[in-house]
């Protein structure tokens, strides 16, 4: 049998019980405190050292404490403001004022003491006037900084480099000696303002002039559900980033830009490593043969196409995750995007050719029994599967023959890997298709069909999360594309949302990525991204970049410089300098190196 004692404090007979017990607070107390040297305090082998701001300059046209946060030094800071009675103040103004205006009718000669004088007069009037007529409030504000170091050299060095940042800022420091535990303990998240320190670094300031006084001048993303980005090169801070939280951001789209070698590739790969974890389904398209050995790591399937290749898509399989459960319109959705991918074979359509196209394309799909009923879609109660569908060479025989003689490589000549029946049937978390073999003329057409194929996989299940990843995507939505393709990209950017999906655009290419119909579908695929990343890029890609993002001058001076692996980032409505940050096994799996 147990007994449960009920204690209560303050009971003298109880009191030696409870002085035995481990609280927390004896938990987070430090080993020692050796406060015997007036210049600094030692805590646990650290050494602390701290400084009274004891006056401003009477103006001051930026963050007051703008420079000694980028210095990326050890400190503390904290800052206390008090609000005054603002009739009580108004009246010792009045006051004030009245009794200065006789000294200065008395000073006479003495011309330094006029000028003081004169100072205060005038500050005196203005901080009156702002407090009757703009309805200002007055503050005391208090200023602490502890700077802290492993050995009393670098504490020092500190304390100098910190000291000499604010006088050139206009800044006056005073060195707390004898005086450094009130300081410390100021500046701990206790919301003390010790009464010994206090006085001395008291300062008014009206509400308008506070905003001077904000420390956090450097943006900073944590998203707690976020992956790790890499560090804020301003103040280290880590940058974590959940592109997912619909809270926060209005999709989870992405556009990467950079120089070749910038960055941006290892980046990309990066994030395809560290959402694979989270256990994201991702589809990249890789025209340049960059990813393949970080899928065969990740243990993803990596799809071929190309003259050597024994896997096929073919580009008129009709899927029936291509339209959702409340949906119909099998065959007039599929034409659709049938006629933008033949518009990147016969280019320059005229109406009435494309007419004729559109009949060959019907006819095809009825000889196989699929009409314009969703109903003719199904077989024995089943979706009908790739075996069921025409391929390309059916099509072509219901084509004209100057039709015919631009299908005629895709049917029986060098591409001919277009005409094939659907081989893969994929349910990996992580597909890759390769292309590299396509050779650059003929790259966009394999980028349709997998994109195709790829959005109808999104569409399957919308409380999956996944990502398409678009490498070179200036080839669809720039000038050797069309509209129907670009419509198409930008469809997918639009509502990838909905189906809990992102769409991440990446491409070196900036001008070529806004040539097309002026620029519509590139602005449209960068308006539709919460997250844009720009590594190094040349003077003309800034150029074009700045007619369509809010770039500061600062910002473009800084994108012509950045080093391989820096970037700035515009994270929903924070723009931020950003170091990407990986691990050494990391570098390992995606076979690359990042400085």
């Amino acid at each position: 049998m147990q007994t449960k004692l009920k204690f209560k404090r303050g009971d003298a007979h109880i009191n030696s019980y409870l002085g035995g017990i481990f609280t927390k607070k004896d938990y987070l107390s430090p080993s020692y405190i050796n406060l015997s040297n007036p210049k600094f305090i030692e805590i646990d082998g650290m050494y602390y050292s701290g400084l009274l701001i004891v006056n401003y300059l009477r103006e001051q046209d930026d963050l007051i404490l703008k420079s000694i946060i980028d210095s990326n030094t050890n400190i503390y800071i904290s800052m206390f403001y008090e609000k005054q009675d603002t009739y009580k103040v108004i009246k010792d103004l009045t006051y004030n004022i009245g009794n200065v205006k006789v000294d200065l009718e008395k000073i006479g000669e003495n011309r330094q003491d006029s000028e003081i004088a004169a100072f205060t007069y005038n500050d005196a009037k203005y901080i009156r006037r702002e407090m009757q007529i703009n309805n200002e409030e007055l503050y005391f504000l208090y200023t602490y900084i502890m700077t802290f170091a492993e050995n009393t050299k670098e504490l020092e060095y500190n304390l100098n480099k910190i000291e000499g940042l604010l006088r050139s800022r206009g800044i006056l420091p005073k060195k707390a000696y004898f005086r450094q535990e009130q300081t410390y303990l100021s500046c701990l998240p206790l919301m003390q303002n010790n009464s010994d320190v206090k006085e001395i670094t008291k300062r008014n300031i009206l509400t308008n002039s506070l905003v001077a006084t904000y420390p956090f001048i450097s943006s900073a993303i944590f998203d707690e559900t976020g992956i790790f980005i890499g560090e804020n090169i301003y103040n280290n801070s880590l940058i974590f980033i959940d592109k997912f939280d619909t809270n926060k951001y209005k999709n989870a789209n992405m556009c990467i830009f950079g120089t070749s070698g910038a960055g941006k590739s290892f980046f990309t790969k990066l994030m395809i490593l560290r959402y694979a974890l989270f256990g994201l389904e991702q589809y990249v398209i890789d025209p340049d043969r960059e990813y393949t050995n970080l899928g065969k790591s990740l243990g993803g399937t990596v799809i071929k196409l190309g003259p050597s290749s024994n896997t096929y898509i073919n580009v008129l399989d009709i899927r029936k995750e291509s339209l959702e459960d409340e949906q119909s319109g099998y065959l007039s959705t599929k034409i659709g995007k049938l006629i933008g991918f033949f518009k990147l074979i016969f280019e320059n359509l005229k109406e009435e050719e494309k007419t004729i196209l559109e009949k060959a394309i019907i006819k095809t799909y009825n000889q196989k029994g699929i009409t314009f009923s969703d109903k003719s879609l199904y077989k024995n109660g089943k979706f009908k599967t790739s075996e069921d569908m025409p391929i390309l060479e059916d099509l072509y025989k219901n084509l004209d023959k100057n039709m015919q003689i631009k299908l005629f490589p895709f049917v029986k000549g060098s591409l001919s890997y277009f005409n094939k029946k659907t081989n893969v049937k994929l349910e990996n978390k992580l597909i890759i298709a390769d292309i590299y073999e396509l050779g650059e003329d003929n790259l966009k057409y394999a980028m349709y069909v997998f994109i195709e194929y790829y959005w109808d996989k999104v569409k399957k299940d919308r409380k999956v999360k996944k990502a398409i990843y678009l490498d070179e995507i200036w080839r669809l939505i720039g000038v050797t594309s069309n509209k129907e393709v670009a419509s198409f990209i930008y469809k997918i950017f639009k509502t990838i949302r909905k189906y809990g999906g992102s769409g991440i655009a990446i491409t070196q290419d900036v001008s070529d990525l806004f040539s097309l119909d002026g620029g519509t579908y590139g602005k449209s695929i960068l308006n539709n991204s919460s997250i844009k990343v720009f590594f190094n890029l040349e003077e003309e890609n800034i150029k074009v970049l700045e007619k369509y993002t809010d770039l500061s001058n600062k910002e473009k001076v800084e994108i012509k410089s950045f080093k391989r692996g820096e970037c700035l980032m515009f994270v929903g409505q924070e723009h931020i300098l950003t170091k990407i940050k990986s691990a050494d096994f990391e570098k390992e799996i995606i076979g690359g190196n990042q400085n």
